[in-house]
């Protein structure tokens, strides 16, 4: 009797074949990793819009502007008005001193897209929706002064994305975007299980955790996304 092995090996649904790809090894995971994370993006923005959870994005790291475009293309085709805030250096990753005992490739400096650039890649959805860019590392950006002018201006985020891969730059944005949450936020931490090995006890996940409780708030772990990205939904 033959075997079937050809013809499951065939089926058009998943291919098995372990040949080298044309493309880099980096140009393969990104592009995986990217139809991915666009995935998640069209999830979250699905339940945005089948809970009317209103609020604005924030977007903390910005290199590339690679998430900003999938947040800023399914609030649009899904017609879902919101304001966009971009929150960057747009210097790299700063220097916390222990960039690589968090991890090896955290150098300072890395991930560096300048202000002019992602200004350019965002140009075309200007016309959409309002973007607000805050450029700075976040203890200077994210002071009293901006924490007072979007309460005054009643600011609220329906979407908080934290890109800024460090412990302590996690910290300094995430206690920022807090202060204007609403019942469903979603919290997308892009790298959640990328410091200290993946240690759940330490780093971002221990610094997420202990600022959720710190404020009270519940949150429902949601979607994974890739292998170290993690989200939640956020209540008071």
């Amino acid at each position: 009797m033959k075997s079937d092995i050809k013809t499951i090996l065939k089926e058009p649904w998943i291919d098995l074949t372990i040949k080298k790809s044309k493309k880099s090894s980096i140009q393969y995971n990104q592009t995986y990793r990217h139809k991915e994370k666009y995935n998640f993006f069209q999830k979250a923005y699905d339940f945005l819009l089948a809970n009317s959870i209103k609020g604005s994005y924030f977007e903390f790291g910005c290199h590339q502007a690679r998430t900003f475009r999938y947040a800023l293309r399914e609030s649009i085709i899904k017609n879902i008005k919101q304001d966009f805030y971009a929150f960057d250096s747009f210097q790299g990753l700063p220097d916390q001193k222990n960039n690589q005992q968090q991890n090896k490739y955290f150098s300072p400096g890395l991930l560096k897209t300048n202000k002019n650039n992602f200004l350019r890649l965002v140009s075309k959805y200007k016309k959409y929706r309002k973007i607000y860019v805050y450029e700075g590392f976040y203890e200077d950006s994210l002071n009293k002064q901006l924490i007072n002018k979007f309460k005054l201006n009643k600011t609220r985020v329906s979407f908080i994305s934290l890109d800024c891969d460090l412990e302590k730059s996690i910290k300094e944005s995430l206690s920022f975007a807090l202060k204007f949450m609403v019942n469903g936020t979603i919290l997308y931490v892009d790298d959640y299980y990328n410091v200290y090995n993946g240690d759940p006890r330490k780093g971002n996940p221990k610094v997420v955790k202990d600022l959720l409780k710190k404020n009270k708030i519940f949150f429902e772990p949601w979607h994974i996304m890739g292998t170290c990205g993690k989200s939640f939904l956020l209540y008071k």
